[in-house]
């Protein structure tokens, strides 16, 4: 095992962002919409890859099968992630971190 820590706010991070978007396969998704979020990614995910690839796949494979073929503000939103990335910043969840909460 290795242990990662999180990646700092900055050129990598917003290079990471840009280089899994240019890997998206979706037919409506506009360039750059997800490199425009890098804070938003940044605080949701706790700069962590795994938590960022998570949230970004989730997303991504919900809007193929929402027929949207693109990634949007809202469709993140709607992702959770990891329990350590929804607390990491406040400490408290945020919309959609754990389903089926009441």
């Amino acid at each position: 095992m290795v242990r990662t820590s999180a990646f700092p706010r900055g050129e990598y991070w917003t290079g990471l962002i840009s280089a899994l978007e240019d890997s998206l396969r979706l037919h409506r998704h506009q360039p750059g919409v997800l490199a425009g979020l890098e804070e938003y990614l940044h605080r949701r995910t706790g700069g962590m890859i795994g938590s960022l690839l998570r949230l970004i796949r989730g997303a991504a494979i919900q809007s193929v099968l929402d027929g949207t073929e693109k990634i949007t503000r809202a469709a993140l939103d709607s992702i959770g992630v990891d329990i350590a990335s929804e607390t990491a910043d406040t400490g408290r969840r945020r919309p959609g971190a754990l389903r089926g909460d009441t």
